[in-house]
């Protein structure tokens, strides 16, 4: 089994889709980071502060480590930056959890562009400049250890979200 499946990636990049799609599913604990960053982080994420955001990614860790202690796994956390996704070792040993990355890409700029503005979209995140930047960023950084990256610019949220369960089942038959 999997303790935890981060989903990472650049905003519009389906992280908050795939997730809940992948939860309707399979009844996987799904946990946005999001929801606990919401306490101090306003609607167009203007008064970000660095000391709250990291205490924001603590609080995620002892949620994390107190749902494997009552036996969960296969729980998805979405909407890391990658500043947290390269803290991971610091916080979860993987000597102790079994853990995988997912990183979505989008290789068509203009369809992350379009993603990141569509009007339904429930994040207020719209900098799709931003998007854009941290996107590339995404596509040309080394892999973290047990991360595999993902291009769904051509994929539906279905199509993404049965990708990722496979390569949840490869992963498990390698640990």
């Amino acid at each position: 089994m999997v303790d935890f499946i981060f989903i990472n990636g650049s905003p519009g990049a389906g992280k908050s889709s795939v997730c809940t799609l992948i939860q309707q599913n399979k009844s996987w604990p799904s946990i946005d980071f999001g929801c606990l960053r919401v306490f101090h982080l306003d609607r167009e994420w203007s008064n970000v502060s660095p000391e709250e955001e990291q205490m924001s990614f603590e609080n995620l860790i002892f949620i994390l480590k107190n749902y494997y202690r009552y036996g969960y796994k296969n729980i998805m956390i979405n909407d890391l930056k990658d500043t947290r996704i390269d803290q991971l070792p610091n916080y979860l040993s993987h000597d102790e959890f079994k853990y995988l990355i997912i990183t979505l890409v989008v290789s068509d700029d203009g369809i992350l562009k379009e993603r990141v503005l569509e009007p339904t979209r429930d994040s207020g995140f719209r900098n799709f400049e931003r998007a854009i930047e941290w996107n590339k960023i995404l596509k040309t950084r080394e892999l973290y250890k047990n991360e595999v990256r993902l291009d769904n610019t051509k994929m539906t949220v279905t199509e993404t979200a049965d990708r990722i369960l496979e390569i949840v089942d490869q992963f498990r038959q390698n640990i």
